[in-house]
């Protein structure tokens, strides 16, 4: 990140206190959509950082972890206000910076592809110290919970589909370009109960990406935190489908003995087979 020479070290995409949490709620291994054959004990790595942007990141993510998520997750701030400083903004940049890097490359659109290059450059510069992003610093926080559709009486739910909803915002990792609507794109990364979004191309004003983050710092109310009817609300649920249907079709892709070894392995663990993970597994018919 810093263009230095340097050793590059093995980096997680996503930060390590993620992994640490869905292992307490249950489950100590990961499979990818990219990779689903492949088992992973501590995350996604890539030789992404060096030693001093593996420091500097550290420091975010140790604030971020101990003042929002956790405390989130927890439902202890879900009716507070959070006075937040510019760490959550280098946290969020770091964090869609690492995200982005995955996916670039197969963004679509010379334009848009440009556009997104150019905002990598600009958050890089950022993270390694310089100044704000001077065309890319729209950053956004978006809490979500299984609420998230509550004010929706148009949809409805079967059982299913109400569980992929609580698994997708309790447990899934994922990350995309947004770009439904002619010249308005972001690119969005999500971990539990989090959206972390950036504004890429806007002309609509009315996309609610969520809480707007600035890099100075501000306050957070989420008691009276909406994220209302509109488009991003409607693609979330859209992106929640397509990827049970991902999730399904990892499934296909496992051999036999390894759904049985996996199947074993939490019909014999206690503590899996009693915890937040087992308990999704049990509703979506795994067992």
């Amino acid at each position: 990140m810093t263009l230095e020479e340097c050793v590059l070290r093995d980096s997680h995409i996503y930060p390590k206190f993620i992994y640490n949490y869905l292992k307490q709620k249950g489950g100590s291994r990961f499979r990818t959509i990219r990779n689903p054959t492949m088992v992973l004990q501590d995350g996604m790595k890539m030789p992404l950082l060096g030693e001093q942007a593996e420091q500097e990141f550290s420091k975010r993510e140790k604030w971020f972890a101990e003042n929002l998520f956790i405390p989130f997750c927890n439902s202890e701030i879900n009716n507070c206000k959070l006075v937040y400083c510019e760490e959550l903004y280098y946290f969020c940049v770091s964090l869609l910076w690492r995200a982005l890097y995955l996916v670039k490359d197969g963004i679509i659109g010379d334009e848009l592809k440009t556009r997104c290059n150019q905002a990598f450059e600009e958050w890089r510069i950022f993270l390694n110290g310089g100044n704000l992003p001077p065309t890319f610093n729209r950053i956004y926080l978006m809490p979500i919970t299984p609420m998230l559709f509550d004010d929706m009486p148009q949809l409805t739910f079967t059982e299913q589909q109400w569980n992929e909803v609580e698994w997708y915002i309790h447990r899934d990792i994922d990350s995309a370009l947004y770009d439904l609507i002619p010249n308005n794109s972001a690119f969005f990364c999500k971990i539990p109960f989090f959206f972390f979004w950036a504004e890429i191309d806007r002309t609509e004003a009315n996309l609610n990406y969520g809480l707007r983050i600035l890099p100075t710092g501000g306050k957070i109310d989420f008691k009276h935190y909406r994220i209302g009817k509109g488009p991003i609300k409607y693609y979330i649920l859209q992106r929640i489908i397509l990827e049970s249907i991902k999730i399904d079709k990892i499934s296909e892709q496992l051999s036999e003995k390894q759904q049985r070894t996996i199947i074993k392995h939490v019909i014999q663990d206690k503590h899996l087979l009693n915890s937040e993970l087992g308990g999704f597994l049990i509703k979506k018919g795994n067992f």
